[in-house]
């Protein structure tokens, strides 16, 4: 019987990732309906997903909501940001009409910069609960990585896109797939870390408060 229920069961550490998901997920939807304090939720999600990857000992809920309140203000500064540079390029490229070579390239930059700012977004996140960094570097970091892995890049956009597909078909799954997609993609961007710092996985100060 302890094979299967004990707590080193293989039964027993699935049943906890599935809770620990579904506590992410939760957190992360509440914490995201004003919409603007998105980009704060994901944070806090990339903080939990993180952490575990490294076999941090720690609370989910408690975990979230402490990342979620000390990066508050960053993330949500560069979430707006995200927003107005989305909101003019939808303007733009919905309601503007290319009636010459010069505006047909100037039209053709607009998806440009969209690709940009969508590639910016998939890691601007993840970098900062990782990584205690002034917005303007954070920015410069997320974006040269962004295009610098482009595989890790795409890799996370065709998750992204699968776990909108599958949500679209399963609604119900919706209980799951913040916490799924964020430790998916933890897994490359941990690797990816810690290219950049060896010693990713040692605590910070603020870590063990």
């Amino acid at each position: 019987m302890d094979k299967w229920l004990g707590l080193d069961s293989k039964f027993y550490k699935w049943g906890t990732l599935l809770g620990d998901l579904i506590i992410i997920t939760i957190l992360w939807l509440i914490c995201s309906i004003p919409v603007i304090t998105i980009g704060a939720s994901t944070t806090a999600l990339y903080y939990v997903t993180t952490r575990q990857l490294s076999n941090r000992e720690g609370y989910v809920s408690r975990d979230f909501l402490k990342s979620f309140k000390s990066n508050f203000l960053q993330a949500t500064a560069v979430t707006l940001l995200i927003m107005l540079i989305g909101g003019i390029l939808f303007i733009n490229i919905n309601y503007f009409e290319p009636t010459s070579t010069v505006n047909t390239i100037i039209y053709l930059i607009q998806y440009v910069i969209l690709y940009e700012l969508v590639i910016f977004t998939v890691y601007v996140f993840p970098v900062l609960s990782r990584f205690e960094l002034k917005t303007g570097e954070l920015i410069k970091t997320a974006f040269f990585m962004a295009n610098r892995h482009l595989l890790t890049t795409f890799t996370c956009l065709i998750l992204l896109f699968a776990v909108c597909a599958v949500l679209i078909r399963w609604g119900i799954l919706i209980i799951v797939c913040a916490g799924a997609y964020g430790i998916l993609t933890s897994l490359m961007f941990m690797n990816l870390f810690r290219k950049y710092v060896p010693d990713m996985d040692k605590d910070r100060p603020e870590d063990m408060v």
